[in-house]
């Protein structure tokens, strides 16, 4: 596992050490994986009936993958059996740990990569493969006024995604529902590595980095992190 200052986030290093503790306050913990990842840890009934459900077999694989990442981790971190994790999920739909202690976890999934973010604080990670797409419409569409500018300006496919990952992890992070905020979310793109992020007349940080040069991730929290550990585990 590689710490990095959270000030200038730099590409992903690949580590294989996984976290043995848990996040320290102010601090982050990032995972990311391929979606074979802990083939041996199990989800619970209501989880596997939920991937049953989904038609993409890749969603499928995707979501298990997330689970079982959560799963691994707090197991590790808090000494408990996988399956008597508690995970619920939100009116928005968003999971969370219920148990002693606050840890907040985000999931998100792109491809074949899936990514974990952890911390004692409200987070929230997005992952996203860049490829092709009409992004002048898009962000017309999705963005605030001065992003979709921004994007017509730069025409530049990198900085739409870059603003896409960073405005899709303040929304995660602030729990209200992507139908709620999305009209009401403006990102601010800052130096290279950070931008911020008002969702909903609260102000996110988001710490923003590329992956394999192809991935774009970004990671959401009130105040910017101490540090985040970054832990590839491919």
């Amino acid at each position: 596992m590689t710490s990095i200052k959270a000030s200038r986030v730099p590409a992903f290093l690949r580590c294989r050490t996984r976290p043995l503790t848990i996040p320290e306050v102010g601090q982050v913990i990032l995972l990311i994986a391929d979606f074979d990842v802990f083939p041996e840890i199990p989800v619970s009934p209501e989880e596997l009936n939920r991937a049953m459900q989904m038609k993409s077999v890749n969603a499928r694989r995707a979501f298990l993958a997330g689970r079982r990442v959560v799963r691994y981790s707090l197991s590790l971190w808090l000494s408990l059996n996988p399956m008597d994790i508690s995970i619920r999920v939100s009116p928005e739909g968003a999971p969370y740990f219920e148990g002693e202690g606050m840890l907040f976890f985000s999931i998100s999934h792109s491809s074949e990569l899936v990514m974990v973010a952890f911390s004692r604080n409200p987070v929230g990670a997005d992952l996203e493969l860049e490829r092709p797409l009409d992004m002048v419409s898009l962000a017309e569409r999705f963005f605030s006024k001065d992003e979709s500018l921004y994007v017509r300006e730069k025409n530049d496919l990198g900085i739409f995604f870059r603003l896409w990952t960073c405005r899709e992890a303040a929304i995660k992070a602030d729990g209200r529902g992507m139908a709620k905020l999305l009209s009401s979310t403006n990102v601010k793109l800052e130096e290279e590595c950070a931008a911020s992020a008002v969702v909903g007349g609260g102000e996110w940080k988001v710490a923003y980095a590329m992956i394999d040069q192809c991935y774009h991730a970004a990671i959401a929290s009130r105040q910017q992190p101490s540090l985040i550990h970054w832990c590839d585990l491919r």
